[in-house]
């Protein structure tokens, strides 16, 4: 529970004014971060974050000993509340932890602030992340890190992880087993082997009104050869087919890069990773999650500076070499680092699934984005329509709709 509800008098009210983020009595060197953690496995995934952020931050940290960070997690679903709730308060944060989707509904609910500091941000930031990160051509957040979609898979029991889509069937005749996600995040990447993205894009775009959708039969048919294979099984997201991979149940699944640190400490050299394979005329969609920083609103103009102190020592170019060189599973945000990816199979993967993959269907973005969540002041809506595209896919992939039915879902997620 967070600590606000905890106090329920004005006196206990002023010592949670003492003792958290408040713009006029703040400790000026203190930095109140906050940040969501999924509902399930909240206390677990809180405790790994606050390590990851610790180790991300441990170069700050020793450049900066008089400046103390603190981290306030939340649940996500409670986070834009929350942060509306503090800063209604003038207990907001100084920093928040985004990505390049929740960013987005947090400046828009007037929840965090512009950054300033433009030129410095367009000289390190391609176009492509720039895309990202702006809205009216401000800056919501600085991208910070990169977590993309590659493969894992068990090196004892698969020599070499397959190049195509055609090989990953194979390897699942010859009675590997292999894991995907019913998460429509997880699982667009089939589309982009079966040539789907562009069909998907224009549904979110709304730019083609047709009432066939060919591309997008054709992917769900693979679904469905998918579904009914022996060694090819559906799972409810990442997280799941991590565990299963952990404990010898798959050989082959979907991942992010965030998540190879755990891989490494429980499965060491048996851990293999590997770009997703590509289709016989199209390449994979891998989809990524971007992490950056967002200025709070309730900053006094010192914590406002040390906070602009904090991105930039975290942004530039150094310190994002240094970040890839850690080899911890994330890529660079900075445009201008520049490390072989031949000096590690992790950043092979990573590179070949952002730099080359999903670079591929650049323009494509912002449609399969609308798709997945359309346009909606109405966030509860905008959950809602992911939320039948997973219902969707996990029934399909069940066997409890057929795939007529499920085109038509899919198909008209825009207006559901």
């Amino acid at each position: 529970m967070h600590w606000l509800k905890t106090f329920n008098t004005v006196a206990a009210g002023s010592l949670a004014i003492l003792l958290t983020s408040c713009a006029s009595i703040k400790a000026p060197k203190t930095l109140f971060i906050t940040y969501d953690v999924g509902e399930e496995n909240f206390k677990e995934e809180s405790a790994q974050t606050r390590i990851v952020l610790d180790k991300f931050f441990e170069r700050f940290k020793k450049s900066n000993p008089d400046i103390n960070l603190v981290y306030i997690d939340y649940k996500s679903r409670n986070f834009y509340g929350q942060i509306e709730k503090d800063n209604t308060l003038d207990l907001g944060p100084d920093l928040v932890i985004v990505n390049q989707f929740n960013s987005t509904e947090l400046i828009a609910r007037r929840l965090t602030s512009d950054l300033p500091k433009q030129q410095f941000f367009d000289s390190i930031y391609s176009p492509r992340m720039q895309a990202d990160a702006k809205i009216n051509n401000k800056y919501t957040y600085a991208p910070f890190a990169i977590s993309t979609q590659i493969a894992c898979f068990n090196r004892t029991t698969i020599k070499k992880s397959p190049g195509s889509i055609a090989e990953l069937e194979k390897l699942s005749a010859s009675g590997k087993k292999i894991g995907l996600s019913t998460q429509p995040f997880d699982l667009i990447w089939t589309a982009g082997t079966q040539g789907a993205i562009s069909e998907l894009s224009s549904l979110g775009s709304q730019s083609v009104s047709g009432s066939t959708y060919p591309a997008i039969q054709k992917w769900l048919e693979w679904i469905e050869t998918a579904a009914l294979s022996q060694n090819m099984s559906f799972h409810r997201n990442s997280r799941d087919l991590a565990e299963k991979l952990e404990n010898n149940e798959l050989d082959w699944v979907t991942c992010y890069g965030e998540q190879l640190e755990n891989l490494k400490k429980t499965m060491g050299n048996s851990l293999g990773v590997s770009a997703l394979p590509n289709g016989a005329t199209s390449k994979a969609f891998p989809t990524n999650r971007i992490y950056g920083f967002a200025l709070g609103k309730n900053s006094s103009p010192i914590q406002r500076d040390m906070a602009m102190k904090f991105i930039m020592a975290n942004v530039n170019t150094i310190a994002q070499r240094k970040l890839e060189l850690d080899n911890t599973g994330f890529l660079a945000a900075n445009q201008n680092v520049f490390i072989p990816a031949e000096s590690s199979k992790i950043l092979t993967a990573l590179n070949t699934s952002f730099h080359e993959q999903r670079k591929n269907y650049a323009k494509e973005w912002p449609g399969i984005i609308r798709w997945f969540l359309p346009e909606s002041e109405n966030l509860e809506q905008r959950g809602q329509s992911y939320g039948q595209l997973r219902r969707t896919l996990t029934d399909f992939t069940n066997g409890y709709i057929d795939i007529d039915e499920a085109v038509k879902i899919i198909t008209n997620n825009q207006t559901n």
